[in-house]
């Protein structure tokens, strides 16, 4: 589960500096798409993301023909305005891997569940 942490964190850093090469690499192409519009619309406002803390735990596990699938749960504290207090956060990540073990896992889908 550390390197779901890990994960989680680094995709938010990535999304505040608006680093598309370092998201291209932990997303699928769709939710490449998608993360990346959200980019664009921000335009240049700044985004600070501060994770004060992430629990990570796995809801559930399947295997398809040419993949695994993994869902996780990531539920914690964070903070997007330096001056404001921390606000909880509680997300499901979809992330997907290919079966013939030629690529790491990636990023399916983002579900907020607040």
């Amino acid at each position: 589960m550390r390197n779901a942490k890990v994960s989680f964190i680094r995709l938010q850093a990535a999304n505040d500096a608006g680093n598309l090469d370092d998201i291209r690499a932990f997303t699928t192409p769709e939710m490449f798409a998608e993360i990346s519009l959200n980019i664009r619309e921000r335009g240049h406002a700044k985004q600070e993301t501060d994770v004060v803390s992430v629990e990570a735990v796995v809801l559930d596990v399947a295997e398809e023909p040419d993949r695994y699938i993994v869902s996780t749960r990531f539920n914690g504290l964070i903070r997007e305005d330096q001056d404001a207090a921390a606000e909880p956060f509680d997300e499901i990540w979809h992330l997907v891997k290919p079966r013939d073990g030629h690529s790491g896992w990636v990023v399916a889908g983002i579900q907020q569940t607040q």
